[in-house]
């Protein structure tokens, strides 16, 4: 079950998706709204997330290589998402070209 409140928003996309630190990973939901962008892990105990990205705190999105074990690469289909205080967030997603587009479009 899902712990994230939309409140009035319009979710615009929604994937099943797996969210990388390093060598950890998580398998979630990834939702895009007009003004958020949402990660939920489906497994609480390894505590990836929940992340909530401001879109206007999104300096750059590219696509980068997800890989296992932090090391070795697994899939093209991941995109790499850096704000403007210098963090970043690594997801690996279905259709990454559209999660670009949608992501440098909104922001």
């Amino acid at each position: 079950m899902s712990t994230i409140d939309f409140g009035d928003e319009t979710v615009v996309r929604s994937t099943f998706a797996t969210a990388q630190n390093g060598a950890f990973s998580g398998d979630g939901q990834l939702s895009l709204t007009k003004s958020r962008l949402y990660f939920e892990a489906s497994n609480k105990i390894f505590e990836m997330g929940p992340y909530e990205i401001a879109l206007t705190d999104i300096e750059k999105v590219e696509k980068c290589w997800g890989t296992g074990g932090g090391i070795l690469p697994v899939t093209a289909d991941a995109i790499k998402i850096e704000l403007n205080n210098h963090k970043s967030y690594k997801f690996m997603v279905a259709d990454s070209e559209a999660w670009i587009e949608l992501l440098t479009e909104t922001h």
